[in-house]
C-alpha cells in the first residue's frame, strides 16, 4: 500500500513505511482503538472512498471506485468494529453481509 491512514510518523517515514503491502496484523495495529481512552469512553470511526472529482459512487455502487488497498482497510475497520452502520440502499446495492469478528483482532476490539 502506498498510503495508509491514519497518517503518522510511522506511516509516512520512508525508512519505516517501505513500498510494500501491510499485513492484516499491521493494519489492525494501525487502526486499533486509541490507547488510554478513559473507562467507558466511546470511539467513533467513519470511512469512505471518493474519486478525485468527489464522487462517492459509480453506477450506484462504491465498489467500482475502490482499489484492493481500500478494500483491505475497509475489511480491517469492519473487523475491528463493535457496530457497523450502513444505509439500507447501500446494503442492497453493495450486497453487504453481516460483519464477522476476526479472532486475530479480538484483543484489539
Amino acid at each position: 500500500m502506498r498510503s495508509l491512514f491514519p497518517v503518522t510518523d510511522l506511516t509516512t517515514t520512508p525508512a519505516t513505511a517501505p513500498d510494500r503491502e501491510w499485513s492484516l496484523d499491521e493494519l489492525a495495529e494501525a487502526y486499533a482503538y486509541p490507547v488510554g481512552l478513559p473507562a467507558g469512553a466511546s470511539w467513533l470511526r467513519a470511512n469512505m472512498v471518493s474519486t478525485l472529482d468527489g464522487a462517492a459512487q459509480h453506477d450506484g455502487r462504491s465498489q467500482p471506485i475502490s482499489c484492493a488497498a481500500d478494500m483491505r482497510i475497509f475489511g480491517t475497520l469492519r473487523g475491528l468494529a463493535d457496530v457497523v452502520i450502513a444505509g439500507a440502499e447501500t446494503v442492497r446495492q453493495e450486497g453487504y453481509r453481516p460483519a464477522r469478528a476476526r479472532e486475530a483482532f479480538a484483543e484489539r476490539r
